[in-house]
């Protein structure tokens, strides 16, 4: 049973590192196949997500002035999220019994209002000039 969930979080992990050949490979600001934000396109307003494919991007090519400028938030939430899943691909190869890595609610609150408030004041501007 273990040995199956090893292969299924390899296979995971394989195909998130095809994708991270794929950004590598195809930069966002060249190729177009990238979904567009639907809070962009219609509302005319950054979400805390909008520009996060060209941030990794950037960082995939170690431009991290031009990763910080697309998007801060991501760029610093990044190394959180990668300890996060190398934990639990991790967990899923070595116990028994997986179970995902517990995020206390306090975290869980503090990330969704960080991005609440990333969101605004990446906006101001826009509202006052």
């Amino acid at each position: 049973m273990n040995l199956r969930r090893c292969a299924l979080a390899n296979l995971t992990a394989s195909t998130f590192l095809g994708g991270v050949g794929i950004l590598y490979r195809f930069s966002p600001e060249e190729y177009s196949f990238y979904p567009q934000c639907p809070v962009f396109r219609y509302l005319h307003v950054l979400c805390p997500g909008c520009g996060a494919t060209r941030a990794l991007a950037a960082l995939l090519h170690l431009r991290f002035e031009a990763a910080i400028h697309y998007n801060a938030f991501v760029v610093v939430l990044l190394p959180l999220l990668t300890a996060y899943f190398a934990l639990a691909y991790w967990r899923a190869c070595r116990d028994d019994h997986f179970v995902w890595p517990t995020i206390p609610a306090f975290g869980i609150a503090a990330a969704l209002m960080a991005a609440l408030v990333f969101a605004v004041v990446r906006n101001a501007p826009a509202f006052f000039s």
